[in-house]
Parts: C-alpha cells; structure tokens; sequence
C-alpha cells in the first residue's frame, strides 16, 4: 500500500495559521464596522424621521390655532358691524 492512496492533505505552517488567523479577524472587524456603521445610519435616520413627524405635528396644531382664533376675530368683527344703516 502506497502513501498517496491515503490523500493526505498537507497541514498549514504555524506561520500560514496565523496569517490566516489574522486575514479572518480583519474580516470580522470589517464586518463588524460595516454592520455598527449600517446600524448607526438606521438610528440617525429613526431621530431624524421622529423629530420630522414631531415638528409637523406641531406646525399644523400651530395653523389650526392661529386660523380658529382668526375665524373667532373674524366673526366678533362681523357681530360688531352696525348693519342698521
């Protein structure tokens, strides 16, 4: 019986592990970047969009106050004309 029959597969150097080693983690920690980068994105974007709805929320309570009250001058005007001319 011959070696080759057995298709051994040559172990990688102490030196090829380690390269390899260091090749995984800098993939890791690139990937890791990426995701708290896409994660950070995804918060911004969530203040952003809240603040947004907030300031529109209150600019349209704002113009539903100041038209009521013009409406409320508007007919203490009209009350207080003399129509008896």
């Amino acid at each position: 019986m011959s070696i080759s029959s057995f298709n051994w597969v040559s172990t990688p150097t102490a030196f090829q592990q380690v390269s390899n080693w260091n090749e995984k983690q800098k993939a890791y920690r690139a990937n890791a970047e990426a995701n708290l980068a896409a994660m950070s994105d995804s918060f911004a974007s969530a203040t952003l969009s809240l603040s947004n709805g907030l300031a529109e929320i209150a600019a349209n309570q704002l113009a539903a106050r100041v038209s009521s009250q013009l409406n409320q001058k508007i007919s203490q005007a009209q009350n207080q004309l003399d129509l008896s001319v």
